[in-house]
């Protein structure tokens, strides 16, 4: 299923996950991941991601990390404590042929409060 991005490029959706996770604190946890396959070099160089998240309470976190990366692709925050949809996009024109993996890791600036996410799309383009 293809789409058009605003900027005129068609984007496939590559998966999606509507099952709530929550964390509780401030340690950087993976609630969700997706593989996908890069079907050559470059065949994709833009990746979307819509998601939800709200919070208890304090900053709620959500990061985009491919593969075993130690720096996120995507950063996304929120204050709101009802179900919000973020977005946000980063190039994997870097990507090389063969399958990878999205995690989706959360978090919250408070170590009482939880932070909650249910939908994450992922789109290419």
């Amino acid at each position: 299923m293809s789409f058009w991005h605003p900027n005129k490029m068609p984007l496939t959706l590559i998966g999606a996950d509507d099952t709530q996770k929550q964390v509780t604190g401030t340690a950087e946890t993976e609630v969700k991941y997706l593989r996908f396959s890069q079907p050559s070099a470059n065949a994709y160089r833009m990746l979307k991601v819509n998601l939800s998240l709200w919070v208890s309470g304090g900053t709620g976190y959500a990061y985009i990390y491919i593969n075993d990366e130690a720096t996120p692709r995507i950063t996304l925050q929120t204050t709101s404590t009802s179900e919000e949809v973020l977005s946000g996009e980063c190039s994997i024109s870097d990507l090389p042929a063969g399958v990878h993996i999205i995690k989706l890791k959360i978090k919250n600036s408070d170590a009482g409060q939880t932070t909650y996410t249910e939908l994450l799309e992922v789109y290419a383009s």
